[in-house]
C-alpha cells in the first residue's frame, strides 16, 4: 500500500489548507514548490503527520528551509523599501556576515535554553531558567538564530557551565555595544593581538591572553 504524505497549515478554523501526496512517487525536492503555495509564516501553526517518524522528520526539515527562506527574502525585500536601494557591497558584505555565522554553527554548534540546563544538570522546572540567569549576569551571551535565542556552544565547558574566560571578555567588550552575533564573531576571528590565531581557540590555556586581546578589538592594531 502507496504511502501517504499530508502537510496541514493551520492559520485558522476558516483557513486550513493542505496537500496530500504519494511517499513513493514524489521526491522531498519535488515538495518545494507545493509547500511554498501554503505559504507558512513565521508566527504560522504547521502540522506534519507521516506514517513514518524519519519521514515527518524529513519533511519537517525540509518546511524549515523553505519557512527560512521566505523570511529571509522578505527581510531583504523589506529592507530594500526601507532604505530605496541596496548597494552591491552591503548585499556582499550581508552574505560575508550570513556564511561566517553558518561557519560558526558548523564548527561549534549553538545550544537552546533547555539543552544549556540539561548539560549543566539543572533539575530547575523551568528549562530554560539556567541560562536566562547566566545571561543576566554576564557570564553567557546569546545570538538570535531564526527567530530563537540560542548560546554558542563554545562559552561552555566540559562540565556543562560557563567558561570563567566568557564573563572576562564579555566585561572588556561592554563598552564597545557589540549584539551577539558581533560578540561570537569576535571569538572566532583571527586577530594579530594573538598571534593571528582565533581567541576561541585558547579559551582553554591561554585566557588571559584572550582577555587583553578584547581589550584592543578596536583600537585599529591586531584586528
Amino acid at each position: 500500500m502507496s504511502k501517504q504524505i499530508d502537510i496541514i497549515r493551520l492559520t485558522s478554523a476558516k483557513d486550513d489548507k493542505s496537500i496530500l501526496v504519494d511517499e513513493q512517487q514524489v521526491a522531498f525536492s519535488e515538495l518545494v514548490p507545493q509547500i511554498k503555495e501554503l505559504n507558512p509564516g513565521a508566527n504560522d501553526v504547521v502540522m506534519v503527520a507521516a506514517l513514518e517518524a524519519g519521514t515527518a522528520g524529513q519533511l519537517t526539515q525540509l518546511l524549515q528551509l523553505v519557512t527560512s527562506e521566505k523570511i529571509q527574502t522578505e527581510n531583504l525585500v523589506n529592507a530594500m523599501f526601507t532604505r530605496r536601494t541596496v548597494s552591491v557591497q552591503a548585499a556582499q558584505q550581508a552574505q560575508r556576515n550570513a556564511d561566517a555565522r553558518q561557519e560558526l554553527i558548523d564548527e561549534f554548534g549553538l545550544y537552546s535554553g533547555e539543552r544549556v540546563a540539561d548539560l549543566s544538570g539543572s533539575r530547575a522546572r523551568n528549562r530554560f531558567a539556567t541560562a536566562s540567569r547566566w545571561l543576566a549576569e554576564g557570564r553567557i551571551f546569546a545570538v538570535e538564530h531564526l527567530g530563537a535565542r540560542a548560546y554558542p556552544a563554545f562559552q561552555f565547558g566540559t562540565d556543562g557551565n560557563p567558561r570563567p574566560v566568557i564573563q572576562r571578555v564579555l566585561k572588556v567588550l561592554e563598552p564597545y555595544g557589540l549584539d551577539g552575533w558581533e560578540t561570537a564573531l569576535w571569538f572566532t576571528s583571527r586577530t594579530g593581538w594573538l598571534d593571528d590565531r582565533r581567541p576561541v581557540d585558547l579559551l582553554v590555556g591561554a585566557a588571559d591572553d584572550v582577555v587583553v586581546a578584547a581589550g584592543h578589538a578596536f583600537d585599529g592594531v591586531g584586528v
